[in-house]
């Protein structure tokens, strides 16, 4: 039983998480919504996905998707 509410809370958390997409590369500074956002087209390296709450730490909205 202990295993099953486990893993229907764990599965609840994770539905509700954003996820954005950000250049990955040192001097990219901002996230993004879409993948095909206008703002990473100048993208130089491989674009990734994260949680919105990680990329909020060190970066800020794309100034397209404001």
């Amino acid at each position: 039983m202990k295993f099953l509410y486990a893993w229907l809370l764990t599965s609840y958390v994770n539905c509700n998480q954003i996820t954005v997409y950000v250049c990955d590369s040192k001097s990219a500074t901002k996230y993004h919504y879409r993948s095909n956002c206008r703002g990473l087209s100048n993208c130089k390296h491989r674009i990734i996905s994260m949680p919105l709450e990680k990329a909020m730490k060190d970066r800020t909205l794309c100034k397209w998707e404001q």
